[in-house]
């Protein structure tokens, strides 16, 4: 009796479960239907090629080095790949970025606490509108000074790009949660602890995600401004290195690679954000 109930179910899980090629068509026709956006991306590429490797050669022959066609970036860009030239320099400054944002997530709590204790955002809050103003570029001659060229002064510069966004958007976080939540809890018998984490720290997260995108953000530009100035490794390095010796097409190479992994960052970010918190309207576009 259990076989012929069970039978029918399993046919029917076997109709209707999508074969493996019938999986791979949907996924084409889901790519094939992303084309349409990469409209003007193509038009634009074309259009520098031809300006690359026609026009431009025709009115100064010397300046067809300083616009290199994307045909050859290409190139560059895949010998650069084969020989780890790239990955060594990007696995640099990402292991400089990830250090700083380390200590930058200190800005959470101390976030936390600011929008929690009116006493602490009264003291801590005149320090932060002095130093948040200040650019981290500005901070580079004196982090040399004080940490040399290295690992050091270029996390201190990556750091101060994080922190700021990341302090300034879970205090918005805090200030903005529902207080009829809060006084629900705590008619509940909900101990202060629990009512900053399970209370205070869940409803601040989307904000403090968005702080995170925010802060990764500023603090990669920052990374490679500081590795202009004082590194011997990394992107930065890559482009400053190669403007002495009048590579544009390196130079683009490293663009484009601080580029997209800029924005694999913060699709990376936003993607574990809707995971952890389907919830949020905050994290949806």
């Amino acid at each position: 009796m259990n076989r012929l109930e069970t039978a029918p179910v399993e046919q029917t899980k076997r109709r209707t479960a999508p074969s493996r090629g019938a999986w791979f068509r949907l996924r084409l026709f889901r790519t094939l239907g992303l084309l349409p956006n990469f409209v003007l991306l193509i038009v634009l590429l074309l259009g520098w090629q031809f300006a690359s490797k026609v026009w431009i050669p025709s009115i100064d022959p010397h300046m067809a080095v300083l616009m290199p066609a994307p045909s050859t970036i290409a190139v560059t860009a895949a010998g650069m790949i084969v020989s780890g030239e790239l990955f060594y320099h990007l696995m640099a400054s990402l292991k400089r970025e990830a250090v700083a944002f380390l200590f930058a997530a200190s800005a959470i709590p101390l976030g936390i606490a600011m929008g929690w204790w009116r006493p602490i955002y009264n003291q801590v809050n005149p320090i932060m509108e002095i130093l948040r103003p200040i650019p981290p570029l500005a901070w580079i001659p004196l982090s040399i000074l004080w940490f040399g060229i290295g690992d050091e002064q270029n996390e201190f510069i990556i750091f101060l790009g994080i922190f700021f966004p990341i302090l300034v958007n879970t205090i918005v976080g805090v200030k903005n949660i529902d207080p009829i939540l809060i006084r629900a809890a705590r008619s509940l018998g909900a101990p202060e602890r629990k009512l900053l984490v399970r209370i205070v720290f869940v409803g601040a997260l989307p904000q403090i995600i968005t702080g995170v995108r925010i802060g990764l953000g500023v603090g990669w530009m920052a990374l490679v401004a500081a590795e202009l100035v004082g590194a011997s490794s990394g992107l930065g390095f890559i482009i400053n290195d190669a403007r002495s010796m009048l590579r544009t097409d390196t130079i683009i190479v490293g663009m484009l690679a601080i580029g997209i992994v800029g924005l694999l960052i913060d699709t990376t970010i936003l993607m574990m954000g809707r995971r952890l918190l389907p919830w949020s309207l905050a994290l949806r576009k």
